[in-house]
């Protein structure tokens, strides 16, 4: 199911005469990490250390590995191209092999005539198939290509969608290849353009509107709960490929243009436990923009996007919201 390039993995590993390895892996992947980690030490006579902490994506790569290992494997995505990285550091872009062909003829009554592609690094081997599929059965399929911070054609991350806004005024609709509603969420907030999901792990097609409509009832709940805040904890990530410090300080100084009070707030990992020590009315986060979206209901207070603060502030109208991204 999973291709974890072990021989690649190893020829690194000799390469770099490495004696400590640290292993990374985002949650999928963590329980074949055991496995993983017996079968590299077993075919390089090296030490391997699994780092048990989350990881979300390459944004998310340990700063701190070099404190207990020579070099870092990076399971599981892309490298950020954008994002100064060491060359003791190795990004495996594992990838799934989930057969889909029996949902193709099904899918293409439900796709108009200009198709954009998107996907995950995971299903990135399969988009050219897909691709050529599409234009013998009377499709024109574009595959964009994104900003600095995409390294692949086509690819998509959580926090940018730029493969798909820069092909957006070329197509009448996307066609998201991969499992999860938030990529193709992500698509449909920033080109406003219809989703259709092709999902190869449920063997479903489904759209996202119904969602997109759900999600953006609840972020217009959120910036009117906090429209009234006085008092705001603006939260900075720790991690390598999220820091947005002078954005933090932006936002930070326009709080306080408009009379109330905020205090910039570093953290790594951002749970509602850690937030209930900080007694403000409100939270900005720019970090993930997941963390407002994906996890609206468990925060006790409003936690808002960038963008969506200045709604709440005044700023900008709700009709201007766009989707949060890190742009490379």
């Amino acid at each position: 199911m999973f291709d974890l390039h072990l021989a690649e993995v190893a020829a690194f590993i000799r390469a770099k005469g490495a004696r400590r390895v640290a292993l990374q892996f985002p949650e999928g992947l963590k329980p074949q990490s055991l496995e993983v980690a017996d079968e590299i030490e077993r075919i390089t006579g090296c030490i391997c250390i699994i780092l048990g902490d989350p990881c979300y994506g390459a944004c998310d790569l340990s700063a701190s590995y070099r404190s207990f290992a020579d070099i870092l494997v990076h399971f599981g995505h892309s490298n950020i191209p954008s994002m100064e990285v060491d060359d003791n550091v190795l990004f495996v872009e594992v990838r799934l092999d989930y057969d889909f062909t029996g949902l193709l003829q099904v899918m293409l009554d439900r796709l108009a005539p200009r198709v954009g592609l998107v996907t995950t690094v995971q299903h990135l081997h399969q988009l050219d198939m897909l691709k050529e599929w599409l234009e013998r059965n009377g499709r024109t399929v574009l595959i964009g290509r994104g900003d600095g911070r995409i390294k692949n054609a086509g690819q998509v991350l959580g926090c940018n969608v730029t493969a798909a806004s820069g092909i957006k005024d070329d197509v009448d609709q996307f066609l998201y290849l991969g499992s999860g509603d938030f990529h193709p969420l992500a698509v449909s907030l920033a080109t406003r353009k219809p989703v259709i999901v092709l999902d190869p792990m449920m063997q479903e097609i489904r759209d996202v509107e119904q969602l997109k409509d759900k999600i953006l009832r609840q972020r217009h709940g959120a910036i009117t709960l906090a429209s009234d805040a006085q008092s705001f904890g603006v939260i900075i990530s720790s991690k390598p490929g999220q820091q947005r410090k002078a954005l933090a300080e932006a936002l930070k100084a326009k709080i306080i243009g408009e009379g109330r009070k905020a205090f910039l707030i570093v953290m790594d990992n951002v749970s509602p436990d850690q937030l209930l020590a900080f007694q403000v009315d409100a939270f900005v986060s720019t970090a993930c923009p997941r963390l407002a979206i994906d996890d609206y209901l468990r925060y006790r207070k409003p936690m808002l996007t960038p963008i969506e603060l200045e709604v709440a502030l005044g700023l900008s109208d709700w009709d201007d919201y766009v989707f949060d991204s890190f742009l490379g």
